[in-house]
């Protein structure tokens, strides 16, 4: 945001906050600790554990039917009220994260990307990652071709092929899955690797997830089958992604789906690029959602929309600035 804006977004929230208390929702992604993270994606479980005592002992962290309860009915949330999400569904959810929160007694949601589940196949993003700059010997020039438009690469160092994943990322989290599937191939070839992905960054697998869901203090919502921006898509067409996940999650831990988050989720926007729109939240109605998170930096009152809700990105940060954080995060 602008100087202006940034004004205007501080006055709003500080009047908002003079009328009602707000509550906090917190994204996670993942808890381990990896080798490297251009995502920035990974708190390391260290301060993972730091951070859920920090809020255990100075904040009431709501659980996901509590927190269901005063959106829908516009009820004011109790003082300091937290909720923790977590995005996308890897392993390191169920392997790292769920027995933290055992141990502190924190209940979390969990949003679930379903296409890769149950399989050693990578999110795009980390498989641009893995093709990229994971040190494999590349060609000196990339051209390729994304939805129709032609792209150059020079990737002939290490700073030029930096910079062409984030060029890559930039352009393909705006692109339909298909589109991006076609590109992944495409750069498979160009770099002479296949498809498989790193332990590391795999999802859960089915009987992973059935186990995290039965844990009382995890609650599972869907986060689309394939992870695009559905904002980009055709109505049709996000109602079959979001409903997709839906379905598999609720066939195969046989519970009802009441709770949704947009892939990527911010509000901001490039021209005509959305990460969700109007018929994202249409379809989260059609198919019966009843809470949807989105991904901007926000607090939550009793008035908020519950198909737009904002959430605050946590990073990998020490005890001390998480505290200084989440002071600010209620005042901003």
């Amino acid at each position: 945001m602008g100087k202006l804006s940034d004004v205007i977004f501080s006055a709003t929230n500080f009047v908002a906050n003079k009328i009602q208390q707000p509550a906090v929702i917190l994204l996670y992604h993942r808890v381990t600790d990896l080798a490297a993270d251009p995502q920035d994606l990974a708190v390391s479980p260290a301060n993972f554990d730091a951070q859920l005592q920090h809020l255990k002992a100075a904040y009431n962290v709501l659980d996901a039917d509590q927190f269901l309860y005063h959106v829908k009915e516009k009820k004011k949330f109790p003082e300091r009220s937290v909720f923790i999400t977590f995005d996308d569904g890897y392993a390191d959810n169920y392997l790292e994260a769920t027995p933290l929160l055992e141990k502190h007694a924190a209940p979390a949601l969990f949003y679930i990307t379903t296409s890769k589940l149950n399989t050693t196949l990578e999110q795009w993003w980390d498989d641009l990652e893995r093709v990229l700059l994971t040190g494999r010997s590349l060609p000196a020039n990339l051209n390729i071709t994304i939805n129709g438009g032609a792209h150059q690469f020079n990737t002939a160092s290490s700073q030029h092929i930096t910079d062409t994943y984030y060029a890559l990322q930039g352009i393909l989290r705006f692109c339909a899955p298909d589109v991006i599937d076609h590109a992944m191939q495409d750069l498979y070839t160009w770099a002479q690797c296949g498809p498989e992905g790193r332990p590391t960054h795999r999802m859960m697998t089915f009987d992973e997830l059935k186990a995290m869901a039965k844990n009382p203090y995890v609650h599972i919502g869907c986060h689309t089958h394939r992870h695009p921006a559905v904002g980009m898509l055709p109505f049709q067409q996000q109602l079959e992604e979001i409903g997709q996940s839906k379905e598999i999650l609720e066939t195969l831990l046989q519970q009802p789906m009441k709770h949704f988050s947009y892939p990527f989720g911010s509000r901001k926007f490039l021209g005509t690029k959305r990460y969700y729109n109007a018929d994202s939240i249409r379809a989260c109605k059609e198919l019966g959602l009843e809470m949807v998170c989105a991904n901007y930096y926000g607090q939550v009152h009793s008035w908020s929309n519950p198909y737009a809700l904002p959430r605050i990105l946590v990073r990998d940060w020490s005890l001390d600035v998480f505290k200084t954080n989440m002071e600010r995060f209620f005042k901003m």
